[in-house]
Formats: structure tokens, C-alpha cells, sequence
């Protein structure tokens, strides 16, 4: 509705209500007068006049409807658009952890099966080492044997060379 429009009909309106009590009063009298058909057309020109501002407005309240009903729309299709990026985002965040989660286990897996590669080499090692030392063990007692046996021999043949010298000198005396 225009602003144009609004001043006419109120003084439209206006005037009617005004006229009346006195048309209604010219009425029951008798009617003095008969409308001339100027008058007829005028009031009919009202009514078309105020027939056309009612659907005016009925137009402009269902365009203000449909037009509120539009924001709506448009309003759920935003909030729908910013839920579903909060939970693509929220998707994503989960996505990312669990990849940190399963690069740190198969760091420590990897770092596990490093530290039982090293003690079994350590052990490995020490083991080695272990046998080094008894093989040098067992070395130094089989030389210590052989040394005492090699000692007891000496001893053995002194003495034996000595019982002879003893019987070579008992004898010939």
C-alpha cells in the first residue's frame, strides 16, 4: 500500500461515516432525493477504490508472509550449512587424532621392539663375552695343569735320575 493511497482512504472513510447519519435520516424520510447517477458512480468508484486498497493489502500481507517465510528458510538452510561444517570440523578433529594416536602407538611399538632388539644384543654380547672368559678360563687352567704335570715330570725324572745315580753309586761300592 502506497502512502498516497492511505490519506484517501482515511479521508474516504471519513466522509462517509460522516454522511451517514444524514443519509440514513434522507433514507427514512423517504428519500428526498434520488442519487443522481453521478452519485452512483462515485460511490460505486468508493467501493471499487476501497475493494482494491483491501486487496492491495491482503496482497502486501501475504508477500510480507512470503517474504518472512523466505528469511526463514534461508535462515534454517544457514544454521543446517554452519551445523553440518561444525561437524565435518568436528570429523576432522577426530580423524587427526586418531592418526596421532595410531602414529605415537606404532612409535612405541617401534620403539619397543628397538630396545628387545638391543638387550638381546647386549645379551648376545655378554654371553660372548661370558664364554671368551671361561674358554680363557679353562686355558689358563689346562696351562696350569700342564705346568703342574710338567713340574711333577721334572720332579719324577730328578728323582728317578737320582734313585739311579744311587744305585749306580750303591752298586759299585
Amino acid at each position: 500500500m502506497s502512502l498516497l493511497t492511505v490519506p484517501k482512504a482515511v479521508v474516504g472513510s471519513s466522509l462517509k461515516l460522516a454522511r451517514a447519519p444524514i443519509d440514513f435520516a434522507v433514507g427514512a424520510v423517504g428519500g428526498l432525493k434520488t442519487p443522481s447517477p453521478a452519485d452512483r458512480e462515485r460511490e460505486r468508484a468508493d467501493r471499487l477504490r476501497e475493494e482494491a486498497e483491501l486487496r492491495e493489502r491482503a496482497t502486501e500481507q501475504r508477500r510480507a508472509r512470503v517474504e518472512e517465510a523466505a528469511d526463514e528458510a534461508a535462515a534454517e538452510a544457514r544454521r543446517q550449512a554452519a551445523q553440518k561444517k561444525r561437524k565435518a570440523e568436528k570429523s576432522r578433529r577426530e580423524r587427526e587424532a586418531q592418526a596421532k594416536k595410531a602414529e605415537a602407538k606404532k612409535k612405541e611399538k617401534a620403539a619397543k621392539a628397538a630396545a628387545k632388539v638391543k638387550r638381546a644384543n647386549t645379551k648376545a654380547e655378554k654371553t660372548a663375552q661370558l664364554e671368551k672368559l671361561e674358554a680363557k678360563e679353562e686355558s689358563i687352567a689346562a696351562k696350569e695343569q700342564a705346568a703342574k704335570a710338567e713340574r711333577e715330570a721334572q720332579r719324577l725324572e730328578e728323582k728317578a735320575g737320582a734313585a739311579k745315580q744311587a744305585r749306580k753309586n750303591g752298586s759299585g761300592a
